[in-house]
């Protein structure tokens, strides 16, 4: 028998050469018990494709293979929009409450002049203190004077 088309496959197997199919008859010529002896050097490689053709991963081989390295499985959690969204939601929120606070501290503020439009009105017409002016009120002359006009009333 003439092996010369076998030899010549495995020649072009061992150069990337070869078809799908071409393998494939490889792969039936090895598995054969009656393989020339000058190619049985070559019967174990392709016997060993077949074995690994013939065994397949299963359900369990993911917990088989974590039980060898002894870690633990971790469940990937799914992260929604909302939950990517979140730490700006919360300082959105801390933001706003801010704004909140100040203005209701501002309004409860008694130098606040928005309560009183005729006093604001009062004074449009005058100018304004220049940061080196000063304004000095006596406090005892003022009262002297409100003492009396209470006598005198």
């Amino acid at each position: 028998m003439d092996f010369k088309y076998i030899e010549q496959l495995v020649e072009r197997y061992f150069a990337a050469e070869t078809t799908v199919q071409e393998e494939r008859l490889l792969r039936e010529f090895f598995a054969q018990d009656e393989v020339p002896e000058h190619l049985r050097q070559w019967q174990p490689l392709f016997a060993g494709e077949k074995s690994l053709a013939a065994s397949h991963l299963d359900e369990h081989f993911d917990q088989r293979i974590l039980q060898m390295t002894g870690e633990e499985h971790v469940k990937a959690r799914r992260i929604t929009f909302g939950l990517r969204m979140r730490p700006l939601f919360k300082a959105a929120a801390f933001v706003a409450f801010a704004i909140v606070l100040g203005t209701a501290v501002e309004q409860a503020s008694p130098g606040h002049d928005s309560e009183s439009p005729e006093l604001q009105a009062s004074f449009e017409g005058e100018d304004e203190l220049d940061a080196t002016e000063t304004t000095v009120i006596d406090i005892r002359s003022a009262n002297a004077e409100q003492a009396d006009s209470t006598y005198t009333n």
